[in-house]
C-alpha cells in the first residue's frame, strides 16, 4: 500500500510541476496557443443552398456595406447561414458561399458577424471558433478552426491582411482567458499567431 501511496504523489507532483491540473484550488494552466491554424476549403453540403440562389431580404441579418452599391451579408435559409452580397446597393441579395454553418450540426462553426473589405474580401465569425473568408468574391472559402472563440476579425494593415483575436477560454477568473491575436495574408488560408501573443 505504502509503495502505491507513494507513486500516486510522485505522479502527482510531476503533473503539477507541468502546470497541468489543478493544485490547492487553483485551476488548470491555459492550453498553450497554436502557432499556425490552416483554413481548410469549405465546400457544399448535401441540402443547402447553392451560391448564385436569390434571397429575400427577409432572410439577411448582418450587412456590410463596402461603397454605396457592393456588399457583403449573412443570410439564413435550410437551416444554414451563407454569405451573401449585393450589387444594387441592397435591393436584391445573392447566396455567394456554400454553407457557413448548417445549424444543430456544426455547433463550433457557428457565425453571426459579418465584414468586408471590397468585394472580393468578405469574412465571417462570432459565437464559435471559426473564421470564414474569401479572397476572391466568394467562388472560394476557408474556414480556419481556432483553439477559443473568435470575438472579431478586422482588416489589418494593407489590402490583404486580416486580423482575427480569439479568447482562448481557459481562464480560472470566468468564462474568458488570454486573447490571442492572429494575422492571415491569404485570405483566411493560413493564420499566424502574432509576436507576443
Amino acid at each position: 500500500m505504502r509503495g502505491r501511496t507513494m507513486t500516486a504523489v510522485a505522479a502527482a507532483a510531476a503533473l503539477a510541476a507541468t502546470g497541468a491540473v489543478a493544485v490547492g484550488g487553483a485551476t488548470a494552466a491555459a492550453p498553450k496557443p497554436a502557432k499556425t491554424v490552416k483554413g481548410s476549403l469549405i465546400t457544399a453540403k448535401l441540402h443547402t443552398l447553392k451560391p448564385g440562389t436569390k434571397v429575400a431580404s427577409s432572410r439577411i441579418g448582418t450587412r456590410t456595406l463596402v461603397n454605396a452599391n457592393v456588399g457583403w451579408a449573412l443570410a439564413a435559409g435550410q437551416q444554414a447561414q451563407y454569405a451573401a452580397t449585393t450589387t444594387n446597393g441592397g435591393k436584391t441579395w445573392t447566396i455567394a458561399s456554400p454553407a457557413l454553418h448548417v445549424d444543430a450540426a456544426q455547433a463550433p462553426l457557428a457565425v453571426t458577424q459579418m465584414g468586408a473589405t471590397s468585394a472580393k474580401v468578405a469574412y465571417a465569425f462570432g459565437s464559435g471558433q471559426v473564421a470564414d473568408v474569401t479572397s476572391d468574391g466568394g467562388k472560394h472559402w476557408y474556414a480556419a478552426l481556432f483553439q477559443g472563440t473568435v470575438m472579431a476579425v478586422v482588416p489589418g494593415l494593407g489590402s490583404r491582411q486580416l486580423l482575427a483575436f480569439v479568447d482562448s477560454g481557459a481562464s480560472g477568473t470566468g468564462p474568458s482567458g488570454p486573447t490571442y491575436q492572429y494575422s492571415s495574408t491569404n485570405g483566411g488560408q493560413t493564420w499566424t499567431l502574432a509576436p507576443g501573443s
